[in-house]
């Protein structure tokens, strides 16, 4: 009879919510204090000072890049821009009805078939897919966003940078610099955030040795889960119900008043205020002061100081997800395609940790405990 093994020593934690799956040098997040940092740059200097194809870079290499570095990233992203055309023509195949994200998942994942060397999963040619990723991503996800409003997309023009770009593909008009501005530092402050659950499916997807497209799609279906990425349209529904300051007012202190779990408020980390909020507010402020609805900025104040003023004590704020629907909105992006843009910027975190761990990382595979 062959000696029965000790068992190793293990860990149970329902929902792995304090279990560590590695080092990381990419993101730093203080909950206690409400920071944020990307490879030791504070968001805010980031939001106030960069641009997202800069903070991308960033992420993904370690370090912001020289001007000749710069140069070099957004020509292989212009190079990149056009995704292969079977992803595109098949959506005259799929339904308007169908959830943005579910068509932009589609098309990604016929845009990598086409991808050369799609089987190679050495370390190089893992590095060179982020680019050529962020870049089809892009224009599949206009695509995808036109598709649902029954438009066509606009032309990708050289001369803009990520935002711009997506802004105009998207909504079929150009943007105004103001709006510019306001989408892209969301994408700044929303693309990276540690080792949440979207990232850890990443992670174990490229921890078998997958490619890094594989590994983004399989953030892309975590991430269609409204438990993970739909809080964003809960929460701007919550606020676009209302016609009026009181009104909505009396709706928060009734919801508080059953024990109701507001979508855009509360974090596993964040035990104060969230810096991305506190970042974004002033912008959002005067973003829809421009829209002419002052209403929907007094609506959102109102429900979040209803329910920060019951509910701070418990740690609980309103976090990016309570916020990023009204811009979202105030830009002209229907509801149901709220989860793409915030798609579109945490993508890059996850690229960064995939690569990040494929260094020395071993395949990622928790046990369970038989209970039958």
């Amino acid at each position: 009879m062959k000696p029965i093994k000790e068992p190793r020593e293990q860990t149970y934690d329902r929902g792995l919510e304090n279990l560590i799956v590695g080092e990381t040098g990419i993101g730093k997040i203080d909950g206690e204090e409400g920071k944020l940092w990307y490879r030791g740059y504070d968001i805010e200097e980031l939001a106030q000072y960069s641009t997202f194809d800069e903070v991308a870079y960033l992420i993904i290499h370690g370090a912001l890049p020289t001007s000749s570095q710069y140069e070099r990233w957004l020509l292989e992203l212009q190079v990149w821009h056009g995704p292969p055309v079977e992803a595109m023509t098949v959506l005259k195949w799929l339904p308007a009805n169908t959830q943005a994200l579910m068509l932009y998942r589609t098309m990604l994942s016929i845009a990598a078939c086409h991808i050369p060397e799609s089987e190679n999963t050495r370390l190089d040619a893992q590095w060179r897919r982020p680019a050529r990723i962020l870049s089809w991503c892009s224009t599949l996800a206009a695509a995808a966003i036109c598709h649902i409003r029954g438009k066509e997309p606009n032309p990708f023009n050289p001369e803009k940078l990520f935002s711009a770009n997506f802004l105009s593909q998207s909504l079929g008009k150009e943007p105004t610099e103001y709006e510019i501005k306001v989408f892209d530092i969301s994408m700044i402050v929303q693309a990276e955030h540690g080792v949440h659950t979207a990232a850890l499916a990443a992670l174990a997807t490229i921890s078998t040795g997958a490619d890094l497209g594989s590994a983004v799609l399989a953030g892309m279906g975590a991430l269609s889960g409204k438990l993970h990425g739909g809080a964003n349209q809960l929460a701007f529904q919550n606020l676009i119900q209302h016609q009026s300051v009181e009104e909505a007012r009396a709706w928060t202190a009734k919801r508080l008043s059953e024990g109701y779990k507001f979508p855009g408020f509360g974090h596993r980390i964040y035990k104060t205020h969230d810096p991305r909020v506190i970042i974004l507010e002033p912008y959002v402020e005067k973003l829809l002061a421009d829209k002419g609805d002052k209403l929907l900025w007094d609506i959102y104040r109102t429900v979040r100081d209803e329910v920060e003023s019951k509910l701070g004590n418990k740690g609980i704020y309103i976090n990016a997800d309570g916020i990023t629907g009204i811009i979202y909105h105030a830009l002209g992006f229907p509801p149901e395609s709220f989860r793409i843009p915030f798609l579109l910027a945490i993508q890059v975190g996850w690229m960064a940790h995939c690569l990040e761990y494929l260094s020395d990382g071993k395949m990622i595979e928790p046990g369970a405990i038989y209970t039958g």
